[in-house]
């Protein structure tokens, strides 16, 4: 006999088209207050007791916004007659049937890695980093070919959420819509002019929403009720064109230089420009972390490119370690790229030259990633919505230090002929061509 259970749940119409959805993957982006979580946690609910010993995730960007957010909602909506078993500790639901639902973080992700899932659903997908799903979770479906849910809401443009959404490639060529998925867009309301007219959840305050609309950056406010994806707020160069990422070739009658950003615990950046004129050309860009210098000698004279004409770099590869004796701008210079830098210039400083150019600035189509930096490099969040973009200091994350390089090249390349540092090595590193001691001159 088949017994019949209700839990404290009524989807509403659009909250009921994701549970009915007919596809393996549905691509949600939603405005705030639309019961996002709400559905999200009751389909878990829903595939747990119909389909017995299922495995079935709920995953964040982070395990404590999981925790915080959503293992709450589980417990609440798993009513004692399913008689589910909690394990607060791992965050883990067990169901009579065998099935459960575990809330996952994926700030390591590589951890992850040989677990079998029989349905997931990625929940602020804008936050993941791009190869989260590609290269682990993915992975994880492939025996089961579960069913997936990227949902949330947007955040820019730099991330795999957008790319997912408008069917664009790796390199940010349009595919064509994928029949296997369902594209879903929620405004949380209505907007006529000023005036917030309805909202979509019968739930939203739409008091609170008119608030947020009278006092918030109009890009935010769409980004946030009206899921647009918009250049997140504060983004250092919001003056950069987006159609100035288009086919950028390499063009042999034109210089070569490139710039680094040398990373100790970060990544190493370096960025390949040629420029033309007032042009300033990106056409290529690399990035590692837990590479020694070598590597990275060995990357760029890798390239197919014409010897450069001139590199720059960041002032700190001039620092020497304490294990070698030497600096990574030293070790350069014995393999004949010699790098220019300038000392004593501060960030908002850099920053400032970097706006002098940016509008001439082109990036291959190809540098997904370059364009992810530029479109995601941020200064901190200001409360007040005022801000001194003299004095501030962008945030340091991922997506600094493509921009440091360019910013070190923009401070050099208008420095050229003033004020630069070029180094020459200890005449003992170069079999006694260089100075006694070392230079900068």
């Amino acid at each position: 006999m088949t017994t019949k259970i209700t839990i404290p749940y009524k989807p509403q119409p659009h909250q009921l088209e994701w549970h009915e959805n007919p596809t393996r993957f549905l691509v949600a982006v939603c405005g705030r207050q639309v019961g996002k979580t709400w559905a999200a946690v009751n389909e878990l609910i829903k595939r747990s007791v119909t389909k017995p010993n299922s495995r079935n995730w709920y995953v964040t960007n982070d395990y404590k916004q999981a925790k915080r957010n959503v293992w709450d909602l589980v417990k609440k909506f798993c009513i004692p007659e399913l008689m589910v078993k909690f394990n607060d500790s791992e965050l883990k639901a067990t169901f009579p049937n065998g099935s459960k639902i575990e809330l996952i973080g994926v700030e390591n992700a590589e951890s992850l890695r040989g677990a079998v899932v029989d349905f997931m659903i990625l929940d602020e997908y804008a936050d993941f980093g791009r190869s989260v799903w590609s290269k682990i979770l993915s992975k994880m479906m492939a025996t089961t070919a579960g069913d997936v849910w990227f949902i949330g809401s947007p955040k820019g443009m730099g991330n795999d959420f957008h790319d997912r959404f408008f069917h664009l490639g790796p390199n940010g060529e349009q595919l064509p819509s994928d029949p296997d998925t369902t594209y879903v867009r929620l405004k949380a309301c209505e907007v006529d002019g000023s005036q917030v007219i309805s909202t979509l959840s019968k739930y939203a305050d739409i008091k609170t929403i008119q608030h947020d609309l009278d006092t918030e950056p109009k890009e935010d406010f769409a980004q946030e009720y009206l899921a647009e994806f918009t250049r997140p707020s504060g983004t250092v160069y919001s003056d950069w064109p987006l159609e100035n990422f288009k086919e950028v070739n390499y063009d042999v009658n034109l210089p070569i230089h490139i710039s680094l950003d040398f990373g100790v615990n970060d990544p190493t950046s370096i960025v390949w420009l040629q420029t033309n004129g007032s042009e300033y050309r990106v056409i290529d860009y690399y990035e590692a972390s837990d590479a020694n210098i070598e590597h990275f000698i060995s990357v760029i004279n890798g390239k197919p490119y014409k010897t450069p004409e001139l590199f720059t770099g960041d002032p700190a590869g001039k620092a020497r370690t304490l294990t070698t004796g030497t600096s990574p701008i030293e070790i350069l210079a014995t393999r004949g790229i010699i790098v220019r830098t300038k000392d004593g210039v501060k960030i908002p400083d850099q920053v400032r030259t970097v706006h002098g150019l940016i509008k001439s600035l082109f990036v291959s189509d190809k540098l997904t990633r370059f364009r992810d930096c530029l479109l995601n490099y941020r200064y901190p969040e200001i409360k007040e919505n005022v801000r001194n973009q003299e004095n501030e200091i962008p945030i340091h994350d991922e997506f600094s230090h493509a921009m440091r390089a360019l910013e070190y090249y923009a401070v050099n390349i208008k420095d050229i002929g003033n004020n630069q540092t070029t180094y020459i090595p200890p005449f003992e590193l170069l079999g006694g061509a260089g100075k006694s001691e070392g230079q900068y001159v």
